[in-house]
């Protein structure tokens, strides 16, 4: 599942690589690495609102839920299982009406060797940015608060990602705008959830094992480096 992501990009970036302007572009903080438990903000392209970048807080609530620490406690709304989401009473409406764009420019996702986690930074080769298909709530406080769609692992994730063989939704460029539009019906939404994962190529490496410690700091620079595990090097 999807739990750790960078977006170190600046915000002219952004607004030339996706077409969109920050509404305040004062509350853009780009980092290297956001744990999702944090439940901080990532930031988006809404489908209500196509030419503006939102900041949105990663955890979707309920749009009529006030208390979000009790919310937090009995559900974790971080990701939402592409195949199941028209069939769930949280993620359907959504779905339907509120999708979005996530922007990003990498993400983390550990794998499991001898009972060990290792975890590795993924990005595009390119070092482009990206967009994961998200879903949204939009709160009473003017809060939006979001979901990163995910799907059953394409071979090279399922390699890194080898539990539970899940990844992110990441769009392909062509079909972001489309992710977008309005009035999609239940097939249209489905199958673009099937056709709609990047063509781009991928690289991935391992890190600091601070990425998945709640205890330390790890939104650093130093995160992104490289670490080199013995223990990975002697298995075969």
């Amino acid at each position: 599942m999807c739990f750790h992501t960078s977006n170190t990009k600046k915000a002219i970036k952004l607004e030339n690589r996706f077409v969109a302007k920050f509404e305040d572009i004062e509350v853009y903080d780009p980092y290297y690495h956001l744990n999702g438990f944090d439940f901080g903000y990532v930031y988006g392209i809404l489908q209500e609102d196509q030419d503006a970048i939102e900041p949105l807080k990663w955890g979707m609530l309920p749009e009529d839920y006030s208390d979000a620490q009790t919310f937090r406690k009995k559900f974790n709304t971080l990701n939402a299982r592409s195949e199941k989401a028209l069939e769930s009473h949280m993620y359907r409406e959504p779905l339907k009406e509120r999708r979005c764009l996530i922007l990003a420019d990498g993400f983390f996702e550990s794998k499991q060797v001898n009972g060990n986690s290792y975890p590795h930074f993924i990005r595009y080769k390119s070092y482009e940015p990206f967009a994961f298909a998200g879903i949204y709530n939009k709160h009473d406080d003017g809060v939006f608060t979001c979901s990163i769609l995910t799907a059953e692992a394409n071979p090279y994730m399922a390699e890194i990602h080898n539990t539970k063989k899940r990844m992110p939704l990441i769009l392909d460029k062509e079909y972001e705008r489309k992710w977008l539009a309005n009035s999609l019906t239940d097939l249209e939404i489905n199958e673009m959830i099937k056709n709609c994962f990047t063509k781009e190529e991928f690289e991935a490496y391992t890190v600091s094992k601070d990425v998945t410690n709640s205890r330390i700091k790890s939104n650093r620079l130093d995160i992104l480096n490289k670490v080199n595990y013995q223990e990975l090097n002697t298995l075969f």
